[in-house]
């Protein structure tokens, strides 16, 4: 089944500007795809990052292939990403296919992304609960499996301040690594046996930061970030965790200095921290 939102091309947006310049050497921008390991029936979250870019970026899209049938992709979150104020973010997602893209374009002025690293997006899916042992590989679309049926996004590209360049940036595969319980350290006495949500580290912050909690057992869980005023600012997690201690991270790169506060929420109990960031 295929969900749709906005659709934006590079091409629509700049069809009146002159042709695009493929490539440049003069680019040293990369996208990578993290990887993690989980086990069978559990919710993913796969962040997409950015680094090492000389450029200032006015839109960008960004598709992504996954192999094998097992990882149902549910949704691409924006929370805690480089997209600007006055940028529209849009996804396209093909379970059947197993691909996805999403973009980034202005909305209005000539918003800019000016950061050399980041994160650009994170995909929250689901590994079917029977899956066997197995590495589901999360690459670029130019890539796919034979027999595959081509796309009409083929590579990650991004559009400069001008709007009259496209350039490709280098890519970086990642990985959903699914284990078996005993790969996993899924044994009951080293499980956690309480409910935790530890201080942030490093705390103080810039621009980034980790924050792990534990749980005893399977459950749906929810990590969200406020700011000193109560109001929502980032979601780190939401979806079903297996028992176990997790890490999540937030890159605070558009957020101001000040205190912040992140809350965890499991079946019927919430446990609150305080953080700070200073730029």
């Amino acid at each position: 089944m295929a969900y749709r939102l906005k659709i934006f091309t590079l091409s629509a947006i700049f069809f009146a500007l002159s042709a695009p310049s493929w490539g440049d050497p003069a680019f040293t921008g990369q996208v990578s795809v993290g990887s993690i390991n989980t086990t069978a029936g559990s919710a993913v979250a796969i962040p997409v990052n950015l680094a090492g870019s000389n450029m200032p970026i006015m839109a960008l899209t960004v598709p992504l292939h996954f192999s094998g049938a097992v990882l149902r992709i549910d949704s691409v979150s924006f929370a805690g990403s480089l997209i600007r104020p006055n940028m529209s973010p849009s996804v396209y997602i093909d379970n059947p296919g197993r691909w996805l893209k999403f973009t980034f374009t202005p909305s209005g002025g000539q918003p800019l992304i000016t950061d050399q690293s980041g994160l650009l997006a994170t995909i929250h899916g689901t590994v079917n609960a029977g899956a066997a042992p197995q590495t589901i590989t999360v690459d670029s679309i130019c890539r796919l499996e034979p027999g595959s049926a081509p796309q009409p996004w083929t590579r990650p590209e991004f559009t400069d301040n001008s709007g009259s360049a496209v350039f490709v940036p280098t890519f970086s595969p990642g990985a959903v690594v699914v284990q078996s319980s005993l790969d996993a350290g899924d044994d009951r006495q080293n499980l956690p046996t309480a409910f935790e949500l530890a201080q942030n580290y490093p705390n103080p912050f810039n621009p980034s930061t980790t924050i792990s909690f534990s749980l005893p057992e399977r459950s749906m869980v929810m990590l969200r970030v406020y700011n000193i005023l109560g109001q929502e600012v980032a979601i780190l997690a939401d979806g079903v965790f297996e028992a176990g201690r997790h890490e999540m991270v937030w890159d605070a790169d558009n957020s101001a200095s000040g205190v912040y506060f992140y809350r965890l929420t499991y079946k019927n109990q919430v446990l609150t921290r305080k953080m700070a960031l200073i730029r």
